[in-house]
């Protein structure tokens, strides 16, 4: 299987939905429940009250048929960031879901936000909303994306990329150190013990020679 990745559109957006109902089952199991239809309706709905911001250094993963597979990503510094919430996200989600499940959605929510890592350092990047397909993990789909989205970074003139993880989530930590990333900074003290603990690792995108790591 080959793959190709490209800027995400206005016309991905079913897609894209679908998609972050994945990454929210991946990375935060429960939280989002009711009918999946349902999920990747209040999915959508932030995508679409985000306007361009939410195709904004968004890629899309595809298939030799076209089908997509996967999305990421990258805010570079100073270029603002999505945002996940924006306004009307609760109505949003009492219509899709109910009131019931977007009061747990939201509890959870919350509670994430006491481990969210504010990414300022002016030569990195940072890699988030990155998801492929359940049925496509583990046959090449995530490192030809990864592959992409570090190669953009670095034609940017970023030196650095960063990621945030969950720190239960062992299995995408082992992935990235096989990629050259390592931990910098792991969510500790009172906030651990509010959230969700996660850390944040970091790749060199220049060896020693000053070429891309490849």
């Amino acid at each position: 299987m080959t793959y190709t990745v490209r800027p995400a559109v206005e016309t991905d957006l079913h897609d894209l939905a679908r998609l972050l109902v994945e990454l929210y089952q991946s990375e935060l199991p429960g939280a989002l429940t009711g009918p999946v239809e349902k999920q990747a309706e209040l999915m959508r709905f932030t995508l679409e009250a985000n306007g361009d911001r939410a195709m904004q250094h968004r890629y899309v993963l595809c298939t030799d048929d076209g089908a997509i597979i996967g999305t990421g990503m990258i805010e570079f510094p100073g270029n603002g960031h999505f945002n996940r919430a924006p306004n009307g996200t609760i109505a949003a989600a009492i219509r899709a879901l109910g009131a019931f499940r977007a009061v747990r959605l939201f509890g959870t929510v919350a509670r994430s936000l006491f481990g969210v890592y504010h990414h300022t350092d002016t030569q990195s990047a940072l890699i988030h909303s990155l998801v492929v397909a359940t049925h496509e993990r583990n046959r090449g789909a995530g490192t030809a994306l990864m592959d992409h989205l570090e190669h953009t970074i670095h034609e940017r003139k970023c030196t650095r990329v960063r990621l945030q993880v969950l720190a239960w989530n062992t299995g995408a930590q082992r992935f990235y150190a096989r990629r050259g990333y390592t931990e910098i900074w792991r969510l500790s003290g009172w906030r651990a013990m509010l959230s969700w603990p996660s850390v944040v690792m970091e790749k060199n995108l220049v060896d020693t020679s000053h070429s891309l790591s490849f």
